[in-house]
């Protein structure tokens, strides 16, 4: 059979992955052994508004190779995929969508009308990502695709709140909230991101002490001082000499008409600041406690819409905030109050998703207490250490640190789009919490009932995901896919949820199931931009995976992605891509010239047990030693490793070596030699199509004798694909690391001659002579492989003896066991041209040397030059000075 000249990777991914869909794959039920071990990775839902980005790509390679090796081994394979409805980033997508084509708000058709247009957005634009997960080509159970609106999801979501409710772990209640003016709405602390401004300002304000005989004031520091129109004492440390008089004093607190009393409060750091601390317990966290401790009142002097309301005073009332903060400093310069405005850079708490600076002010919300949830997290990890997190350092420390310090977690957010909260209102404001209104009003004896208008936050469903997704819903506690699934073997996500999602859905899944939900956590980098920045829309350097997989395909990419995952960050580079696609045409080429000389033979397994030949015991020990490694790395999800491996092993190994040794018994018809090639190339190929599935289903066809038969004993009678075939593992009785060594030093000898001949510049037309020297069992080693050594280095005839016998006029070398190397050179070169051309040469790169040299004499250039660029000098004199001394060992060969 032959095959076309070129890979061409679009027509691989548009036959392959509907077949094995067709097929049923990617199912668990494709397994036909009842004792096969489960093996199962939910996929973090990705928002339903969504794109595929590169951190997309990479995680779903991660979960996609694991999955397919455990399959591949006989295992029973579940590979969850799903989307998250996303609430706040839906909510306004929908809204944007609405005031373009409508003219209209959320609130002018209403809340029905608009949850049905964010239904009907969803059907018709929402879940482009899975479209694009196809194209990845990763091995998902569509047959299980999980949306987390779904009615399944949904009624786990209701079950779980009125669970919690009734054990007295949700509640209501009025506590300090992050609050984004914009979207309206309340932040977890976790959807809140720190924003660094350089241009910030600290205000310090002066405060009258109430009948202080000489006008005492007490300055306060605020970078807010629109939020002094709410508080409700001045706190100083207890100890503090300078204050210990005032403990106790009233202030006439300005622009108020209100009085204030002076506190003592240990919490106060009299180092920082004036050493006197406003208190505005509705607009600030450590204000809150302390007005918690203090049993200060709380006054509220903010609008949800970021506006000043009718508690900060008349003048205030209805300016937004910016505004008010300019009037108060204003107020206070004529009042003489204002001490001074100081240049200060300052973290802004921001709204994750619009930008906007929140606000902390108080708020009714719903709560769920995490106390008895966190401790049966952090008994988990202490007693059993689940979950497992690869890197380990610092993501255990992070994970446990988080949650011994966790906090109730405000779950109520103001949206119309999600789970709506399961709670009904009477007309006296009495709550009851129900599955369903129906239940509602059989707990309140009417039905004259109103549900909150809160929803939930999206991470309250999420949160199940491990078992929502298995089917359990709370009513339906045991499933088939919930016994034989959960836990799942390993969550595969990045560091930024692991307070998110990860942490959470170990107490969920101990809390509702009694188990962990994975046993392993693999923390996966950042893919950066090209200039090693985050990737970013404002700053146009972010890389489009759909743009990558057409340039240079997916199975590129996806060893790509592979290959860079150390669980530390790293840049793309157009580069390593452009590599891997030309290492999946190097392996098409190898496979279409092992092709183009199949005749007569096909795959057969026990060729590979009775090689004689030193090059083919090497290549199958290669191969055995290659699976052992790769199955180790896998193991530990050291999947750069892997690629590492079987890039070496494809490229180097088969390809550059035991193809050039095989190919004149190949071209020959020599059945034997074709088949064993033929083998090894199958073989190979189940181990790299974990990472390159498409470029491996394609060829793995086109072998002969490649069919059903290969099949892991568990998939007998399934339609022939290599994504079920057994994955290769290592036959210790096969390495030889005699036959390594051996022909390692015939390669390194091969490789030597080579570069003499490059150097040295002979013509590939000319045979050279060999001049060896070398102990008795190099020489045996040489004299058995003669004509394989010969052929390759283009050469005549080969000398072997125990000291070198060469003319003076040769070119030499040393290999690493010790053996000399001597190539005539009489009558292959022009000496006295040689000689210029070497001189010249060495002259180039001694002056080069000279200028680098004068540089890394330069301290300021040492000390103050970016470090990989000092680097990058020293590494280019470090390789002059290598190519100097062979220069001159060449032109002292010449005579």
């Amino acid at each position: 059979m032959e095959l076309s000249k070129q890979y061409n990777p679009k027509e691989a991914e548009e036959s392959h992955y509907q077949r094995w869909e067709e097929n049923g794959c990617f199912r668990p039920e494709i397994n036909e052994n009842p004792d096969a071990e489960k093996y199962s990775i939910v996929i973090p839902p990705p928002n339903v508004t969504g794109s595929l980005h590169m951190g997309h790509a990479l995680q779903h390679t991660i979960m996609d190779v694991l999955t397919r090796r455990k399959r591949m081994q006989g295992f029973r394979t579940l590979f969850v995929p799903g989307m998250d409805h996303a609430g706040i980033s839906t909510q306004l997508m929908v809204t944007r969508q609405l005031k373009k084509d409508e003219g209209k708000t959320p609130q002018d058709i209403g809340r029905e009308a608009f949850t049905k247009k964010v239904w009907d957005w969803k059907e018709q634009y929402g879940g482009t990502i899975l479209k694009q997960i196809r194209r990845e080509g990763i091995s998902v159970d569509w047959s299980r695709e999980a949306f987390t609106m779904d009615e399944g999801l949904s009624k786990a979501v209701r079950n779980v709140f009125v669970a919690l409710y009734e054990e007295g772990n949700i509640y209501r209640g009025a506590r300090i909230v992050n609050w984004c003016p914009k979207d309206e709405t309340v932040l977890s602390d976790l959807e809140v991101e720190d924003k660094e401004k350089k241009d910030g300002k600290l205000y310090y304000l002066q405060y009258p002490i109430k009948e202080s005989e000489q006008k005492r004031t007490l300055t306060v520091a605020t970078t807010r001082p629109e939020t002094m129109l709410g508080d409700t004492a001045v706190a100083v440390n207890p100890n503090d000499e300078r204050f210990k008089d005032l403990i106790g004093k009233t202030i006439d607190l300005p622009l108020t008409n209100r009085e204030i009393p002076i506190i003592s409060d240990e919490y106060v750091d009299a180092g920082f600041g004036t050493g006197a601390v406003k208190i505005t317990p509705a607009h600030d966290p450590n204000d809150y406690e302390m007005g918690q401790r203090q049993n200060l009142p709380q006054l509220n002097v903010m609008n949800l819409d970021g506006t000043m309301n009718e508690d900060a005073g008349e003048d205030f009332s209805g300016l937004d905030r910016y505004k008010a903060r300019k009037l108060v400093v204003e107020k206070f310069d004529e009042l003489g109050l204002l001490e001074k405005i100081d240049d200060y850079e300052m973290v802004l708490p921001v709204c994750e998703r619009c930008k906007t600076v929140i606000e902390t002010l108080i708020s009714e919300q719903w709560w769920v207490k995490m106390d008895e949830m966190r401790d049966l997290a952090l008994e988990l990890k202490k007693d059993k250490d689940y979950p497992r997190f690869t890197p380990e350092n610092p993501h255990t420390k992070v994970y446990t640190d988080w949650l011994e310090n966790l906090r109730d977690w405000t779950i109520s957010r103001q949206l119309w789009w999600g789970h709506q909260i399961p709670a009904w209102y009477d007309k006296d404001g009495n709550v009851f919490v129900a599955r369903s209104k129906e239940e509602a009003i059989e707990n309140a004896g009417t039905d004259e009932l109103t549900q909150d208008e809160d929803v939930l936050d999206t991470w309250f469903s999420s949160w199940l995901w491990s078992f929502s997704t298995l089917s359990w819903d709370g009513e339906i506690n045991e499933t088939e896919d919930l016994q034989e699934f959960h836990p799942t073997d390993v969550l595969v996500t990045a560091r930024d949820i692991i307070f998110l999602w990860v942490s959470r859905m170990v107490m969920s899944a101990m809390k509702f199931i009694g188990e962990r939900p994975f046993d392993d956590v693999y923390i996966t980098g950042t893919v950066l931009a090209k200039d090693g920045q985050r990737m970013s829309k404002t700053k146009g350097n972010g890389v489009d995976p759909m743009d990558v997989f057409e340039q240079y395909g997916v199975d590129a990419t996806r060893i790509t992605l592979a290959g860079s995952s150390t669980g530390m960050d790293f840049a793309w580079r157009d580069e390593k891509v452009e590599s891997y696609r030309n290492f999946a045409n190097k392996i098409w080429n190898a496979t279409r010239f092992c092709l183009m000389n199949a005749e007569g033979a096909k795959v057969d397994l026990a060729t590979l047990e009775n090689a004689e030949k030193i090059a083919d015991k090497w290549i199958i020990s290669r191969l055995n030693k290659t699976a052992k490694e790769i199955n180790e790395a896998l193991d530990k999800y050291a999947f750069h490793v892997a690629v590492d491996k079987l890039y070496h092993f494809f490229w180097d190994d088969f390809c550059d070596w035991y193809i050039e040794l095989s190919k004149d018994e190949i071209t020959a018809g020599d059945t034997e030699s074709t088949t064993r090639i033929l083998t090894i190339l199958e073989q190979s190929l189940r181990l790299l199509h974990p990472f390159m599935p498409y470029l491996t289903e394609e060829l793995w066809h086109k072998l002969p004798g490649a069919d059903a038969s290969l099949h892991n004993s568990a998939y007998s009678n399934a339609e022939p694909t290599i994504m079920l075939a057994d994955f290769p593992e290592s036959n210790a009785e096969l390495i030889n690391e005699k036959a390594e060594s051996e022909m390692q030093t015939i390669i390194e000898l091969i490789t030597k001659i080579r570069n003499i001949r490059a150097e040295m510049q002979i013509k590939p037309s000319d045979k050279i002579s060999i001049h060896l020297a070398g102990n008795p069992e190099t020489q045996n080693i040489f004299a058995s492989n003669e004509a394989q050594i010969l052929k390759l280095a283009r050469a005549k005839d080969l000398t072997l003896g125990e000291s070198l016998d060469a003319p003076n006029a040769s070119a030499k070398g040393v290999l690493t066991n010790g053996t000399e190397i001597a190539i005539p050179l009489e009558g292959l070169i022009d000496f006295e041209k040689e000689r210029k051309r070497l001189q010249n040469q060495i002259n180039k790169l001694e002056t080069e040397k000279e200028r680098l040299d004068k540089q890394l004499s330069n301290e300021n250039f040492v000390n103050k030059a970016p470090k990989e660029k000092v680097d990058a000098v020293r590494e280019r004199v470090a390789e002059i000075e290598t190519q100097t001394k062979a220069l001159n060992e060449n032109l002292e060969n010449l005579g």
